[in-house]
This record gives C-alpha cells, sequence and structure tokens, in this order.
C-alpha cells in the first residue's frame, strides 16, 4: 500500500513537472507589434485581438508583443523598423509609409469616399492588394487595414468656409499630398509629430489640425482646441503591414494564420472606432469645445477648394491615377 501510495505522488510530481516545462516553454517566434495610439484606443484593442487570434491559433509557438504610442519610434521610424526586418507587425497612419509606396496617399485624397459602404468595399477588395503589391518589393506584405475614422477639423478658430483658413498654421502628417489639401485652402501646412503635436497646439506653434473623433478624444487634442468642425472630409487609413522576412521566417501554416488573424482583426478595430464615436463626440462638447455641423452648401464648397489636390495627386505621385481610377470604379458599381 505505501509502495502504491509513493508511486501515485511520483506519477503526480512528474505531471506537474511535465505541465510547468509545457507552460514555461519559451516560442519558437516572437512577433513585436508596433502602433502609434495609446492604450485605451481602438487600435490597441483590436491589437490586442489579433495578438488573441496568432497566440491560440499557433498554441503559444508564436508570441505577440504590443508596442504602443510610438514606444519603438515615429511612424517613419517604424516603418524603416519594418522594412529592415527589425519589426515584425506594424499598424500607423498610410502617410508615415508613404514614403515607401506613394500611391498610399489615394487613401488620403479629400472627400474621395462618399460613405462606409464604399471605404469598406476598397479596403477589403481587390483595390486594396493592389495598393500594397509594391511594397512587397521593400520587404513589407500587407495584411489588412484599421482606421481612425474620417476627419474633422479643430483648431483656435472657428471654420465654416474655406476662406476661413487663410493665414492660418495647421499641422499636417508627413504626406505631401495632406500638404497640397491645406494649401487648397489658404492654410500654412506644418509637418509636426503626431506625439509632439498636444504641445504644439497648446503652444499655439499651430492653429489647428485635422483628426478623427477617436484620435482627438485618446489624443485629449479637444482640451486645446476651442472649435471643431464636422466636416468627415477624409479618411485617416492605418496600414497594418508585417515584415516579408518575418512572415517568409513561418510555416506556411503560420503565414496563413497571420493572414487570417489580420483579416478578422482588420474589421473588428474598424467596428469598435465606429461603435465608439458618438461617445468620443459628447465627450469633446462636454470638453468645452464648440462644434461647428455644415450645413450642405458649405461641404459642396469645401469639397469645391479641395478639386485641385485630384490634379496634383494624378499627375506628381507614381501610378496615382491609376489607383483613383480603381477607387472610383468601386463607387460608380
Amino acid at each position: 500500500m505505501k509502495r502504491i501510495a509513493i508511486l501515485s505522488l511520483l506519477l503526480a510530481l512528474s505531471l506537474v513537472l511535465v505541465w510547468a516545462g509545457s507552460a514555461l516553454a519559451a516560442p519558437k517566434w516572437t512577433a513585436k507589434f508596433g502602433h502609434d495610439q495609446p492604450e485605451k484606443s481602438p487600435h490597441h484593442d483590436g491589437a490586442l485581438y489579433f495578438k488573441k487570434l496568432v497566440e491560440e491559433g499557433s498554441n503559444g509557438e508564436i508570441e505577440v508583443k504590443i508596442y504602443p504610442t510610438q514606444l519603438l519610434g515615429t511612424g517613419l521610424q517604424m516603418s524603416e523598423m519594418v522594412q529592415a526586418g527589425a519589426l515584425e507587425i506594424l499598424a500607423i497612419p498610410t502617410s508615415n509609409m508613404q514614403v515607401l509606396q506613394p500611391a498610399l496617399q489615394v487613401l488620403d485624397l479629400p472627400f474621395l469616399f462618399p460613405d462606409i459602404k464604399i471605404l469598406d468595399q476598397v479596403l477589403d477588395g481587390p483595390v486594396s492588394d493592389a495598393i500594397y503589391k509594391p511594397l512587397a518589393a521593400k520587404n513589407i506584405v500587407g495584411l489588412n487595414w484599421f482606421y481612425s475614422g474620417f476627419k474633422q477639423f479643430t483648431a483656435n478658430f472657428p471654420i465654416h468656409k474655406p476662406e476661413d483658413f487663410k493665414g492660418h498654421k495647421i499641422r499636417v502628417m508627413p504626406a505631401p499630398v495632406l500638404r497640397e489639401q491645406f494649401k487648397a485652402l489658404g492654410a500654412s501646412p506644418v509637418p509636426i509629430d503626431f506625439h509632439e503635436l498636444y504641445n504644439a497646439l497648446q503652444q499655439g506653434v499651430v492653429d489647428g489640425q485635422e483628426n478623427p473623433l477617436t484620435t482627438i478624444v485618446t489624443m485629449k487634442f479637444f482640451e486645446v482646441q476651442k472649435y471643431m468642425t464636422l466636416s468627415h472630409h477624409a479618411f485617416l487609413g492605418y496600414v497594418f503591414v508585417t515584415s516579408k522576412t518575418f512572415s517568409d521566417s513561418l510555416p506556411e501554416k503560420y503565414q496563413r494564420l497571420l493572414r487570417e488573424a489580420a483579416r478578422k482583426a482588420g474589421p473588428y478595430e474598424r467596428n469598435l472606432v465606429r461603435e465608439r464615436e458618438k461617445g468620443f463626440l459628447e465627450t469633446i462638447k462636454k470638453g468645452g469645445v464648440t462644434v461647428i455641423e455644415l450645413k450642405p452648401e458649405e461641404r459642396q464648397a469645401f469639397q469645391k477648394a479641395v478639386e485641385p489636390v485630384y490634379d496634383w495627386f494624378t499627375k506628381n505621385v507614381p501610378d496615382g491615377k491609376r489607383y483613383f481610377d480603381m477607387i472610383k470604379a468601386v463607387e460608380k458599381k
């Protein structure tokens, strides 16, 4: 009886050791996932969902470590890192990667998407594959898209018509098409890094900026702006990509897992943004910001004012006209 008890104890101990060894086993692959938004943002929640899908789908053989709020560097720096294979997964605004693929700026064109339905058809269809394809030669593979939503204008002055921008300094992301947009509106575009923007607005380095509601709230820009115009004038998309070096290092089944996880995480993040936007607007109003809603004729005036940006894009960006026409073709279907 005593012998049986000892054998049972040894068996139990061996099972515990096997379990502990399995639990403590290091993953075979580690993927750093960088993005520029705070932890309390739809972007971070989307990254967490992607992490969950990949880690569970690989039974822990792939570990995803998320680095929010530009912990790994600016958007431009992280673009270079993913190209060099030093960063495995990245989600940043298209403007930060346009240096590697200038035609990404097509998604930044003002008043390009008439509604969410057309936008989703572009992001989840063959146009998306065409936009991402040139990045493969730069060691980058497109997985899907995150987004922040449609952009609004905020400023320390009221904006009702294009002429209101005249003589004002407006912050822009690092994309020539955004510079051209504000030049068309009569403003002086000033490039400022995302995480320096709050201080720039607070100190009056610039008079205003553009961003979706989610970013205006999560980055607290509404605390340092007096007015917001609900313009819905352009889409702020995030490339959701992986290093080809990392992807190629994985077995085919895990390469497929990355794609499938991203295919789910992209729409998941976008839906989070849409669900939370109403609450974001209320937060901005409660913060004391005067919210201006454009009348149809005022919106049309802005659309007309930025028409020269389309000509600039199609003439100056390689393959710009082809991508522009592809998106317009989706709208016509």
